[in-house]
């Protein structure tokens, strides 16, 4: 079993969790305005052996709309990772992480939740890294089906406790 969290981190930080068996990839997608200690107690209760980040791009100039708090997100995201040195971590461009599953595209595959613009880029990313990057090891064909983000925790109970 891979547990992976993916994470569209900003003000309204959208996370997909997700977990790859041998017979299915469960996902589930959600967003918050996490606090830093919400973010780093949920990458505590997870446990990951991934994660997906998307990266911040400064563009040289100030623009509207700019908010730099995804940063801070990022920085507690990057601290988890030293820290435990388990999870792999990947970083993502907006672009290359939302370029290829539109919502047309998962509203095919019934991976689409109306209302939750955050929680679908950052399921995007999961989606981009396991289809096109490094996750694609693990996609055995399986059925991608969407989970409720509690069973996902469930699940990932079974495998124990970070020693």
């Amino acid at each position: 079993m891979l547990k992976i969290v993916s994470l569209d981190p900003g003000v309204t930080t959208g996370y997909s969790l997700g977990i790859i068996e041998d017979d299915v990839f469960l996902v589930s997608c959600d967003q918050e305005k996490f606090s830093h200690w919400h973010l780093w107690n949920l990458l505590l209760e997870v446990e990951p052996d991934m994660i997906i980040c998307e990266s911040f791009e400064f563009r040289s100039q100030a623009r509207d709309g700019l908010e730099l708090y995804s940063c801070e997100l990022i920085g507690i995201v990057k601290m988890y990772h030293q820290k435990f040195f388990k999870p792999q971590l990947k970083m993502q461009t907006a672009a290359t992480g939302k370029g290829h599953y539109n919502d047309a595209k998962l509203k095919k595959m019934d991976l689409y939740i109306p209302g939750k613009d955050h929680g679908r880029d950052a399921l995007r990313h999961m989606l981009q890294w396991y289809t096109f990057g490094a996750g694609f090891q693990y996609n055995k064909k399986q059925p991608i089906m969407l989970a409720r983000t509690e069973t996902i925790l469930n699940k990932g109970e079974q495998i124990g406790t970070r020693s």
